[in-house]
């Protein structure tokens, strides 16, 4: 795929996550993502390949010393990852609404 000099791609990635906790209060996550390719370097590109070169890093450096095949959930792993991001221009925007009666009638 080759891009006409005006064009580019775009990644765009978003999660809403609903919560309901044991005192009734609830709360909804947004978390979104929105980046552009440049005429040197598609938006893919910087999105997978920095990731897969930042995991190669901290494995490389010994930061993770953990073996075989590991989820991204554990804070040792993406702590590191999404600081390492956010300095290639990588970040989420993350917004947290809290108990707001259109929150329990918020559908995915």
């Amino acid at each position: 795929l080759t891009f006409k000099d005006h064009e580019r791609d775009m990644v765009l990635m978003h999660h809403g996550i609903q919560a309901a906790f044991e005192d009734g209060s609830r709360e909804t996550h947004h978390s979104s993502l929105q980046i552009f390719g440049v005429s040197k370097m598609t938006a893919m590109c910087k999105t997978v390949g920095y990731t897969a070169a930042v995991g190669t890093k901290l494995l490389l450096s010994e930061k993770i010393n953990e073996k075989g095949v590991l989820l991204p959930t554990n804070k040792d792993i993406y702590e590191p990852c999404l600081e390492a991001l956010e300095k290639e221009g990588i970040k989420f925007n993350e917004e947290i609404l809290m108990d707001r009666e259109e929150i329990q009638q918020f559908i995915f």
